[in-house]
């Protein structure tokens, strides 16, 4: 069995918007900035997911526009596998941004993003979200 979950890139004024997770020990990268998303539920596929957890962080309605980076993974201390799609969302409604879920919201243009502490794996897919649309050629094509 594995966890499955789903984290949407959010871009607005050309800038991604990021949430301030949490303190807490028991959360994923404490204290650190990251994508919204969260976990699929039994019932759900991962941007069914996607959508339900960005309207419960965030207050905002999104619809998903592309897959951007997905990966499945074990590590140390971890009891099961875990598999993480992230999709490029883009805004549906004009809600106003009411944070629910974390410390505080903030928007960053990419080349501020080197002075944040970020989760890992969400500075990955911000990383190739960015070069894709700035033409950038990777050597490995």
């Amino acid at each position: 069995m594995q966890i499955k979950s789903s984290k949407g890139i959010i871009v607005l004024k050309k800038k991604y918007l990021l949430q301030l997770r949490d303190n807490k020990k028991n959360i994923y990268f404490p204290n650190f900035w990251g994508l919204f998303g969260g976990r699929v539920g039994s019932n759900e596929n991962f941007s069914e997911a996607l959508k339900r957890e960005i309207k419960e962080e965030i207050n905002l309605i999104i619809s998903i526009k592309k897959k951007i980076f997905s990966t499945t993974y074990d590590m140390i201390g971890l009891k099961k596998k875990r598999k993480m799609i992230y999709y490029e969302c883009l805004k549906t409604k004009n809600t106003q941004l009411i944070l629910k879920e974390g410390k505080k919201f903030g928007l960053f243009k990419f080349e501020e993003l080197k002075n944040l502490r970020i989760v890992p794996l969400d500075f990955v897919a911000i990383n190739t979200h960015y070069h894709y649309y700035n033409n950038y050629t990777s050597l490995y094509r």
